[in-house]
């Protein structure tokens, strides 16, 4: 998997690409770790490009989730492809995530900038 970055105002959008499996899951919990030692709080994750999601990528979302909370942050999912969203579907994370259609409808859950 391969992560992007970039920022739009305080939120910080992680764009994600091609397998979300066990290597991919540690890609991403360092990035995370990263983030959130930098003091960011509002975290958008782009799917757009994510072809599968093993259970090691569902487990350290999971724990970025939890991280986000406990810092008082907020972390919002975008773009699920057709094989990742049934996968959300069958373990039941749409309960867990906020999850958005679109990158733009996602960054709408997120304060404006200040000007």
């Amino acid at each position: 998997m391969t992560l992007s970055e970039e920022k739009n105002g305080q939120v910080s959008i992680l764009g994600l690409s091609g397998r979300f499996d066990q290597e991919g899951a540690k890609v991403f919990g360092e990035k995370i770790a990263q983030i959130l030692a930098g003091g960011e709080r509002s975290i958008l994750l782009d799917f757009a490009e994510v072809a599968y999601i093993s259970s090691a990528g569902l487990r350290e979302l999971v724990m970025a989730a939890k991280k986000m909370s406990s810092a008082g942050g907020k972390l919002v999912l975008a773009g699920l492809t057709e094989p990742v969203r049934k996968v959300f579907q069958l373990c039941n994370m749409e309960a867990i995530f906020k999850i958005r259609t679109t990158r733009a409808e996602a960054l709408s859950l997120f304060p404006p900038p200040v000007s």
